[in-house]
């Protein structure tokens, strides 16, 4: 049977096993989320994380984090990773015509972090356009957007006045037979296909 790995989870299901830092009834893993080594390679067939990445930094352990996903991922398995959406937030967070101070303070704490405990703290703001970035720099293909992926009704489906604040996003680790057309069509001196502009070796080809 295809395994099936949420990390971050509480809410038991027969199809998923839970990872999570904390030592809750129901987790079937105990640990930090960047660090999948009690897993061999190729392990699950989807990774579900709904507000997890935005817990580390964007120096380092963002790209680390993804690219441990991406080892556990059996190759074509499925990432299904949200975050709050650093855009929507800010669109809340400015509308002072329509929300009240304390509304857009809510929203304010949306993009940082509750602050209520040691893990509850936000070391990066994610967009559409960001999160594709670092996952197109860890390797992942066929990035998509969607706005329920249909598995829990959790933080990736979150509405705050009106406005859903997270984003969804779907990735795929390529195929062994992908990952070589990877290596062989993106040359060093060529756009970065992350559209940041800049050439694949000063963007997401920098440590290659």
């Amino acid at each position: 049977m295809a395994r099936k790995l949420h990390i971050g989870g509480k809410v038991t299901s027969p199809d998923w096993e839970i990872y999570n830092i904390l030592d809750l009834e129901g987790v079937d893993h105990q640990g930090n989320a960047k660090d999948l080594s009690r897993f061999e390679n190729d392990t699950f067939e989807s990774l579900y994380a709904s507000h997890v990445l935005e817990h580390f930094d964007y120096q380092e352990e963002l790209e680390e984090t993804l690219a441990e996903w991406k080892r556990v991922l059996l190759p074509e398995g499925k990432l299904y990773v949200s975050v709050p959406d650093v855009d929507k937030l800010a669109e809340l967070i400015l509308d002072k015509q329509n929300l009240d101070f304390s509304e857009r303070f809510f929203a304010m704490r949306m993009l940082f972090g509750g602050q209520t405990d040691q893990y509850d703290f936000h070391k990066v703001g994610l967009n559409e356009e960001f999160l594709t970035h670092f996952l197109i720099r860890t390797g992942f293909v066929d990035i998509t957007r969607t706005d329920d992926f249909g598995f829990f009704k959790d933080t990736s489906t979150k509405v705050y006045k009106d406005t859903w604040i997270s984003l969804n996003m779907i990735a795929k680790k390529p195929s062994k037979d992908e990952e070589i057309m990877q290596s062989e069509q993106v040359r060093r001196n060529d756009p970065c296909p992350c559209k940041s502009g800049k050439r694949y070796k000063h963007c997401c080809g920098a440590s290659s």
